[in-house]
């Protein structure tokens, strides 16, 4: 099937300039209308009538399906998610007989109909995404939006609907808070953050499961960075796919990697990120965002996975410090030589590196690695919790210990080494794709733990490169 998306021209959303001063002083009221907010799960009508579509709300409901075999919408998304202030795209593909003339829009118990004109930029074209403003005085909440499509001898497609979520924006940066983790499925995601005061540059980490997704994300009014390899123009929606049509061409990626966006609150203080899972499919993906660094000169102390036992400093004066390998040694394996294994790359090692711990850590869980996952390591004994941080910038996962936590017995345990950490980073060196190791720490097993260091890590190396060669 093709999809190539095109967009309904978005409506301009125009401020209302009062004008009822008397005749004789002949001056305008500048004064702007402020908007009520509008509670979209109670207030349909209201939320219909404010809603940025290019077309004509006419009185009554939309029509009724009239000879919809010879028109029919053949794909949709169910679910949305988006903070005000943004744009819903909301994409479909039809078959029709006849040349597709418009689409009809309403919300879910609203006593009126948006009648849409659609122009295709290519008449072959069999999928189309319109351009749905959410404003930005509409409230937090939960709608249904229900449309069908017709064809220029006014044959009307069965309708469709979508489930939409309005969420607020997240605004934590210089509070010390972390934005937590956004998941999602199958359909349109829309996330808006405000960066806060400092310039810096925002670090995006995502990670997209089996079935593929795609990422924009716009900042300054344009699309700045995607997972495809061509940005989006001013005026392009996110394309859609199912997922078995979905591929890295049209930005539909199955891997984990980031972004890194320059923020200048000057120019803009949101930045918003547009995930499309793929269609019919069962996919799943998540996304992590930060607060701006570098240039912040009294930057918060951001918790590493909001767990405030974690340490990811340590006094080099301290009679337990200790750090592995020593200045001058090495402690990394060869994975795999991009010079005979053409699959061999430092992402795809990382990525494979990731579909289990015990690649990562010395341990029997064979489960995929995710982000602040909590794991029991063998240091010893079985017993030893670590949380493991993935850095997709840096291609590593550290590791960090734990005490005092309790077991799948009930009983409470502690990290033999704590305090301490683990860095695993896949990287090129001399032309290979190897991993390298590094430890620090203050726990009390000082020279033991260094001086086991090489076994305890070589070993786990070996696990990953037997997986990669198989």
């Amino acid at each position: 099937m093709k999809f190539q998306s095109t967009i309904l021209i978005l409506a301009i959303l125009s401020l209302a300039i009062l004008s009822c001063a008397p005749e004789e002083e002949n001056e305008a009221d500048t004064r702007k209308l402020v908007n009520q907010p509008i509670d979209p799960s109670s207030q349909p009508n209201e939320l219909n009538k404010e809603l940025i579509i290019y077309g004509d709300l006419v009185p009554g409901n939309m029509p009724s399906a009239s000879n919809p075999d010879q028109i029919k919408i053949t794909v949709s998304i169910s679910s949305a998610l988006i903070t005000n202030d943004n744009f819903l795209f909301l994409p479909f593909a039809f078959d029709s007989n006849d040349q597709l003339k418009g689409i009809y829009i309403e919300v879910e118990g609203a006593q009126e109909h948006w009648d849409a004109p659609v122009e295709l930029v290519d008449p072959s074209d069999n999928s189309f995404a319109v351009a749905i403003g959410i404003p930005n005085f509409i409230q937090k909440g939960d709608f249904v939006v229900s449309y069908s499509i017709y064809d220029q001898n006014n044959n009307i497609s069965e309708k469709k609907s979508i489930n939409v979520s309005i969420v607020d924006s997240e605004n934590r940066c210089g509070s010390g808070q972390s934005f937590p983790r956004v998941t999602g499925e199958d359909g349109i995601t829309v996330k808006t953050y405000d960066m806060g005061d400092y310039p810096g540059t925002v670090n995006i980490s995502y990670y997209m499961y089996n079935q593929k997704d795609r990422m924009d994300i716009r900042y300054g009014g344009e699309w700045v960075a995607s997972t495809s390899p061509v940005l989006l123009q001013d005026g392009q929606a996110p394309p859609f796919k199912t997922c078995n049509e979905a591929s890295p061409n049209d930005g539909f990626v199955s891997y984990g990697g980031s972004f890194s966006i320059p923020y200048d609150p000057q120019i803009s203080r949101q930045i918003s990120i547009y995930v499309s899972g793929c269609l019919e499919g069962g996919t799943v993906w998540y996304f992590d965002v930060n607060c701006p660094t570098g240039n912040n000169p009294n930057p918060p102390g951001a918790m590493v996975c909001d767990n405030g036992q974690i340490q990811d400093s340590f006094d080099p004066g301290s009679e337990n410090y200790h750090i592995y390998p020593k200045e001058g040694e090495e402690l990394n394996t060869i994975i795999c030589d991009p010079s005979v294994d053409p699959n061999c790359s430092v992402n795809e090692v990382f990525d494979t590196m990731l579909k289990q711990s015990n690649f990562i850590s010395p341990t029997a869980d064979t489960s995929p690695v995710e982000d602040c996952k909590l794991t029991w390591v063998e240091i010893l004994t079985p017993f030893n919790p670590v949380i493991s941080k993935i850095n997709y910038f840096e291609n590593s996962v550290t590791n960090y210990t734990l005490a005092n936590q309790k077991d799948k017995f009930g009983i409470e345990r502690s990290h033999l080494l704590h305090p301490g950490k683990v860095t695993r980073t896949v990287e090129l060196i001399d032309g290979k794709v190897v991993v390298s190791t590094q430890g620090e720490g203050t726990g009390w097993a000082a020279s033991i733990n260094t001086f086991f260091s090489k076994t305890v890590w070589t070993n786990v190396d070996k696990d990953l490169q037997e997986y990669w060669n198989q």
